[in-house]
């Protein structure tokens, strides 16, 4: 399941929370996991670019839950970010600056001190889905919400593939067939139309 645009504007105009705000903004216009999202520090952060490279795990070690490397290697990657979220991240270190008086490359961008937990961000996400009146979609689905936006708006799928950290273009193509199956009919329409025309 995926959010349209228009859905997800529906859904972040409710959200009353900045650190969740942003951290769904992220989540959508980045297509990157909930677990490197949480992992993310400020040194992560250029105002061009986000640096992915470690993962936070759902379990708990010693009351903590372990940072680890991402998935695989190709998840390991830089994605670029546009200009509207490089000024909410820069925004939002204001704001811990302001609430924890000084703050280093080593605060979470979602958390500060310590990252945000999974459960809060799912009811958080729960809450803003039901005020807005859209449907519920789970916090994975924020990735193929971003994926399905750049592929219905003719971003070639190597692109999404390198966005996506998929290990090779054939996973990408495999999750999202259906778009695939779509530009085949695009094809035959175009071609239909091709060969109805006079000759010259």
């Amino acid at each position: 399941d995926f959010f349209t645009l228009e859905e997800f504007n529906k859904f972040i105009n409710v959200a009353d929370n900045t650190v969740y705000k942003i951290l769904f903004d992220v989540l959508f216009f980045t297509g990157i996991r909930i677990g490197e999202a949480l992992a993310l520090t400020f040194e992560d952060f250029n105002n061009d670019y986000l640096t992915i490279n470690k993962t936070i795990s759902k379990e708990f070690y010693n009351g903590k839950r372990a940072v680890t490397l991402p998935k695989t290697k190709k998840s390991i990657r830089t994605i670029l970010i546009d200009s509207k979220l490089s000024e909410e991240i820069n925004a939002l270190h204001e704001y811990y600056n302001k609430t924890f008086k000084c703050v280093n490359q080593n605060f979470y961008i979602f958390g500060g001190i310590k990252p945000l937990s999974n459960t809060t961000v799912e009811r958080y996400k729960n809450k803003y889905c039901d005020l807005a009146n859209v449907k519920r979609i789970r916090i994975h689905d924020f990735r193929h919400s971003h994926a399905t936006l750049l592929i219905s708006n003719n971003v070639p799928i190597s692109a999404v593939t390198e966005r996506l950290g998929h290990s090779n273009i054939s996973t990408t193509l495999n999750v999202y067939t259906h778009f695939v199956k779509e530009d085949e009919k695009r094809v035959i329409s175009t071609l239909n139309s091709l060969r109805q025309l006079p000759n010259v």
